[in-house]
Parts: C-alpha cells; structure tokens; sequence
C-alpha cells in the first residue's frame, strides 16, 4: 500500500501545472496580513517590547509620514520599539514594523533613523516578505512531497504554515535585488517626506567604522555601505543634499532613552 501511495504522490505531483503551483503561493493583501500579524504575536513574546509610549508614538509618527509616500498607504502599518540594546531593525509582511532602541541610540541624527524605518517599509511596500514567505513553502512543498514519497510523513504535519516561516527568520534573508529596492523606495520616502535621504547611507558608514559588536548581526543581513551607497546615489546627488536632517524632537527621544532601564 505504501508504494502504491507513494506512487500515485509522484503521479499527481508531476501532473500538476506550473500555473496551479504558482496558484498555491499567490498570498493576498488579506492573507499577507493575516500572516503577518500572526508572527506579529510570536514576535512579542520572545522579544521585550518597549512600554513607553512617547517613544512609541514618536516612531511610529516618523513611520506614518513615510507610509504616505510608499505607494502603499492602504494597508494598517504598526509600529514598535524593541526594548533592547542591539543594534536591529526589521518588518513582516503585512506592516507590521519593528525597531530596536539601540538603533535609535546609535543614530546620530533623525534622518539616519528615518533610512532605517523607510528602508523596512520599502520591504513592505514591495511585498517582499510574500515573495521569500512564497519561496519557503515551495521548498517545504517539495520537502513534503520526498517525505510522502519516502514514507516518513506523519499526521499533523504543516507544510504551509506562513507565520511560522516568518518567525523563523525567512524575513531576514532578502535578495539583493529586494535590498535595492527597498533602499530606493525608502530613499524616495524620506526625500518625498521632507527629510535628507543622505541619512540612509551615513548611518552604515558609521556602523561599520565603529566596529560595534551590538551591531554586527544587523550589519550582516542588510547591505555593505558601499553597497547601500550604488543603489541610492543618483537619487541623492538629484536631491542636492535638500532635505531635514536632526531635530529637537529626536534629541528629546534619545535622552529619555538614556533614562530608561
């Protein structure tokens, strides 16, 4: 029976068209925010969110005038502030936006904050989480698939299971093409939105000349700074350099910042 089974598996398996495999992994808006809020939960409750609301609604007011320039305004964007030292930011599909208050206190200026949270929503307003959520459930169909085939599939076993493919770092692991682009929509934001777009790059430049251990990780999973600086530099020299880059609300943030165990 075993092989019977395992034989009309590959029978059906090899019978179905690309266009109905492409079918399974077309995630809607509806769906990507489902997604997204359900990593959205497992998220808090292995990372220790800031309960402060000032600073709070502050990202999330820098994040909101962004989000009106990202051609995708439509969507319930939420924003939060990580209470930890590390130097890290990041987004899951759906909008829902996450960073660190050791980014905020590495920031020098506003404007690098800002390259950072316009940089995580290019990520969203290029759906670029759905694409890698889409890429793992492939693989896991085909991992499923030479289970069945090899007898080792057993009840309860999910092979589409977004969320879990989110909170386990698939949202990390964008292409350089989705890093691009999310480095231009964001440099666009911050531009459209009133801020100089410089900030995106001096931010990294300054991290990776610091040497900081406490943003190492974060250095990794996004692009070089020479890097960041090809893909946004004929936008910023367009610019000339226009743009706001501090202000008093930010120094503001930092310092209650320092007074925040």
């Amino acid at each position: 029976m075993k092989l019977i089974a395992a034989s009309l598996a590959l029978i059906l398996f090899s019978q179905f068209s690309l266009s109905a495999l492409a079918g399974l992994f077309r995630m809607t808006e509806r769906q990507e925010i489902m997604v997204g809020a359900q990593a959205a939960t497992q998220v808090e409750k292995t990372q220790p969110i800031l309960r402060d609301k000032t600073v709070t609604d502050y990202v999330s007011k820098l994040g909101r005038k962004l989000v009106v320039h990202s051609y995708r305004a439509d969507i319930p964007y939420r924003f939060r502030v990580v209470n930890s030292k590390q130097v890290n930011a990041f987004a899951l599909p759906g909008g829902f936006i996450y960073i660190n208050r050791g980014l905020i206190e590495e920031s020098e200026t506003e404007n690098e904050l800002v390259g950072v949270i316009a940089h995580e929503i290019g990520h969203v307003a290029g759906r670029h989480g759905v694409t890698q959520v889409a890429r793992a459930q492939k693989a896991n169909l085909a991992l499923g698939v030479s289970r069945l085939l090899l007898g080792r599939v057993r009840g309860g076993s999910t092979i589409f299971n977004g969320a879990r493919l989110v909170t386990q770092g698939t949202f990390l692991k964008f292409s350089r093409d989705h890093e691009r682009d999310a480095d231009r929509r964001g440099a666009y934001m911050m531009h459209a939105a009133g801020w100089n777009a410089e900030g995106m790059v001096s931010f990294f430049d300054k991290l990776s000349k610091s040497g900081s251990s406490r943003a190492a990780a974060f250095l990794s999973t996004h692009p070089s700074p020479s890097e960041r600086r090809d893909n946004v530099s004929d936008l910023i020299a367009l610019w000339h350099g226009d743009g706001r880059i501090n202000s008093q609300e930010f120094k503001n943030i930092k310092a209650r910042l320092r007074k925040i165990n």
